[in-house]
């Protein structure tokens, strides 16, 4: 009768230990789920072309933040989010907003400029991605 209870104390106490090894396992192996921000109004801004003529780009822009926390630190600063890219929009050429290279590349320089910007007031780099999901010059 003894052993019997021994043995069940001592079962208990591996399977409940194998529990939270799996659950701590499953916690630290699972990447959280991305999350994207759309952001409206969408952007309407000047730019200059290579004979200093003024054109405009309106672009539907959504943010991939790598989960909740970072979704939120990027919604805190919405307004410094909005000035970067209304900044950095208005900054390109006509070169770099002509062929899917071109407009990779300026994707690209976006999220750099908006974690730079987030570093500074944060101390983290938020964004993922830069989606755009409309762009049009004109």
């Amino acid at each position: 009768m003894r052993e019997l209870m021994l043995f069940r104390i001592v079962f208990s106490l591996l399977i409940s230990s194998l529990v939270l090894a799996s659950s701590a396992f499953a916690e630290n192996d699972s990447p959280s789920m991305p999350v994207y921000i759309e952001l409206r109004p969408d952007f309407i801004v000047n730019y200059t072309t290579e004979n200093n003529r003024l054109k405009y780009i309106k672009a539907s822009i959504t943010i991939r933040a790598s989960g909740a926390q970072s979704a939120g630190i990027i919604e805190a600063n919405m307004p410094i989010v909005r000035d970067g890219l209304v900044i950095y929009l208005s900054e390109l050429r006509a070169n770099q907003l002509k062929g899917a290279i071109a407009r990779e590349e300026s994707r690209k320089g976006a999220i750099d400029v908006l974690n730079e910007k987030l570093k500074e007031e944060t101390g983290q780099e938020p964004i993922l991605d830069v989606l755009f999901s409309s762009f049009v010059t004109q």
